[in-house]
């Protein structure tokens, strides 16, 4: 009776494990499937498969494959590891997603912006025209300020960047700014010569930063102590590098010379020797004895010459 017993139990065993082992696989393919990198494998597919191969590298977001074309590829890499099995299709046409979730998770920068805020920093009172960003990578996700140097309109800056592969290098990005500021602009064309006053000039805004200019003291501009160097045109900004200022005494101008020494005054005749701005210290010769005196020269027209303090 026991013998019977044991040879039943082994019988069923056999049995139980026949089944397990020779049982028909069933594979599964859904209508979607997400790759996490761009080796499209089994394991994309089957996650409790002990076997992965590559089927395909995914150059683009995805790949799209007929049912039947996928299929021949599975029986294919399956039959090397299982004898009986079936795959089972959800949808005729099955698409293949490229989703780096590692990547996917950083808060890339937005590369504009954040140059917007470093040029802030950096001045404030720029005003950005356009930024060159045709050389920074697609995506960026870790961006540094290196530096920022300017000339002219155009300022200069090294970023420190770390692209979606988590490569890191440096970028050079050129931005066009502007500063705006009131200046006079010639209102009229006018020829070498022409001695300027209010009426040749009027106001305007203009980027102080894409022209280099010296702007002229608008007081002497109103005495009319100005005269061109060169013509000039309508629009033109009023650049004093290109004007020559009115002496206020020429050179054979007749002046009075006075002389102080310790709260004695004593005046005389000279000649100008130079041209000469009041301020200026000139030379000019006595009338009589052909002295030649140097001092201050001061309204009137005179010149000053202070002896012993």
């Amino acid at each position: 009776m026991l013998n019977r017993f044991f040879v039943i139990l082994i019988l069923v065993m056999f049995f139980l494990v026949s089944s397990f082992l020779f049982s028909k696989m069933i594979f599964h393919v859904p209508k979607e499937v997400i790759s996490e990198d761009r080796t499209f494998s089994l394991k994309d597919l089957f996650q409790d498969i002990n076997y992965d191969r590559t089927i395909s590298y995914i150059t683009g977001d995805s790949i799209i494959y007929t049912k039947e074309n996928l299929a021949k590829i599975l029986n294919g890499l399956l039959n090397s590891y299982y004898n009986d099995f079936e795959i089972v299709f959800e949808s005729d046409q099955i698409t293949i997603i490229y989703d780096d979730k590692k990547n996917s998770t950083q808060n890339n920068i937005d590369l504009f912006s954040f140059l917007e805020e470093a040029i802030k920093e950096y001045d404030s009172e720029l005003i950005i025209k356009s930024i060159d960003l045709k050389n920074v990578p697609k995506t960026v996700i870790e961006a540094e300020i290196s530096r920022i140097s300017q000339s002219g309109d155009k300022l200069f800056i090294s970023v420190y960047v770390t692209d979606e592969n988590y490569k890191k290098k440096y970028i050079s990005i050129t931005a066009e700014v502007a500063k705006y500021e009131k200046a006079l602009i010639y209102s009229r064309d006018a020829k070498r010569g022409t001695v300027l006053n209010e009426t040749f000039t009027e106001e305007a805004t203009v980027n102080s930063l894409a022209i280099r200019y010296i702007p002229v003291d608008i007081q002497l501009l109103k005495e009319g102590k100005y005269e061109l160097t060169k013509d000039v045109k309508k629009g033109e900004i009023v650049n004093l590098t290109y004007l020559k200022k009115i002496p206020d005494i020429k050179a054979g101008d007749v002046l009075i010379v006075i002389v102080e020494c310790e709260g004695i005054r004593i005046t005389s005749i000279a000649r100008a020797m130079t041209n000469a701005n009041y301020g200026e210290i000139i030379n000019a010769r006595n009338t009589e004895t052909g002295q030649i005196i140097s001092g201050r020269l001061i309204e009137g027209p005179a010149v000053l010459v202070k002896i012993g303090g």
